[in-house]
């Protein structure tokens, strides 16, 4: 019999009939009788229950003080953040090395790879600088077709593709990470694509590269839940030299689908953040660019900071001013509600509202505002 603690009134059969448990009182069970208890969120091992008995508390009462939830709602929340740090606890619990057939993968790809070493070192100290001194790419395109993506517009410019549509057409690079050294400092990989179903094969090969030499990784990505679980799959021995950083931007789906029209869908993308944060990984989150207000961003920041180990970033839309302009009217107008609800003073509102919250982060566009407004 294991003992367990009640997260909240309990009624089990015993050979000397009903008991009632209260929360927080110990219980003992058998494997059989727990099972669906502690998935449901019901009971928690007693070893690490006294930290989820708090962590539930603590998750229902931010829930219904900063966002309004029910007491019924919050509790559901609630219990599903206990539900996740089970799983978390039990996926830490072992460390699988990659499989034979994976291995036999990255042979076999290393094998007929050609072309040089995609890890160029980051020039700038803003943004991808403040997360990493080198990048990787193994592609051009991406199938996302957000409206403000610089890379398409880079690419563009400066002539490597027509324009928005061809960009979208994802074609792989002829390079090879086979033998590469470890680098002074993290490699963020990918930055001016992202690892779609096609990108999937590939990149995991050179993802396996990059940490078998014993780099640092951020991984930055509007996920896809299969990337998402395929890597975590392969990856477990890898934990401790990778950061998934997820881009969620905003909570309003159609937004979201305005601005990132072939992107990962909101629903999604919380799928995959839960999935990494319950197989053990280290996850952090960045809403930039941020595609609402500082409600919005709030509301973001209480809803996903459970399921995050590390930071929450948050920035502006850069170079947004352009879009009014815009022929067509929809891009023209929503570029201008999107100015209206990041003006200085909302982002100052904002600064205020998460002030002291030990995971938030702020790119260069809010450290601007914040560096004007205190001159």
């Amino acid at each position: 019999m294991n003992s367990y603690l009640a997260l909240r009134p309990l009624k089990i059969r015993t050979p000397m009939g009903s008991k009632v448990w209260k929360r927080g009182e110990a219980i003992c069970l058998s494997s059989l009788q727990a099972t669906s208890k502690v998935t449901g969120g019901i009971v928690v091992d007693r070893h690490v229950g006294i930290d989820l008995l708090a962590t539930y508390e603590t998750r229902s009462k931010t829930l219904r003080d900063k966002l309004g939830f029910s007491p019924e709602e919050a509790g559901v929340e609630a219990l599903e953040l206990v539900t996740s740090c089970l799983k978390r606890h039990e996926s830490t619990k072992t460390v699988p090395a990659p499989t034979v057939e994976f291995l036999a993968e990255v042979d076999e790809f290393n094998r007929t790879a050609g072309g040089k070493n995609p890890i160029l070192k980051e020039q700038s100290s803003t943004g991808v600088g403040e997360w990493a001194g080198y990048t990787c790419n193994i592609g051009k395109g991406c199938s996302h077709g957000c409206l403000y993506c610089y890379a398409e517009k880079m690419a563009t410019r400066f002539k490597r593709v027509e324009g928005a549509e061809e960009w979208q057409e994802e074609i792989f690079r002829e390079v090879s990470t086979a033998g590469c050294k470890k680098y002074p400092s993290t490699v963020m990989f990918p930055t001016t694509h992202d690892i779609s179903p096609a990108y999937l094969p590939a990149y995991r090969v050179h993802l396996y590269n990059l940490l078998n030499a014993g780099n640092q990784v951020l991984i930055v990505t509007k996920p896809h839940f299969e990337s998402v679980q395929a890597i975590c799959a392969e990856f477990a021995s890898f934990r401790d030299q990778m950061i998934f950083r997820f881009t969620i931007g905003g909570l309003n789906g159609e937004v979201m689908r305005h601005w990132e029209p072939g992107a990962p869908p909101i629903e999604e993308r919380l799928l995959c953040l839960k999935h990494a944060f319950e197989q053990g990984y280290t996850t952090s989150v960045s809403a930039e660019p941020m595609l609402g207000g500082q409600k919005e961003a709030i509301k973001l920041y209480y809803l996903l900071e459970p399921f995050t180990t590390k930071e929450i970033w948050f920035g502006k839309m850069n170079n947004i001013g352009g879009f009014r302009k815009s022929a067509d009217p929809e891009v023209a107008g929503q570029a201008k509600e999107l100015m209206g609800l990041q003006s200085d003073d909302e982002i100052m509102e904002l600064v205020e509202a998460l002030r002291g919250r030990p995971k938030v982060q702020w790119k260069d566009s809010i450290k601007e505002v914040i560096a004007k407004r205190n001159r």
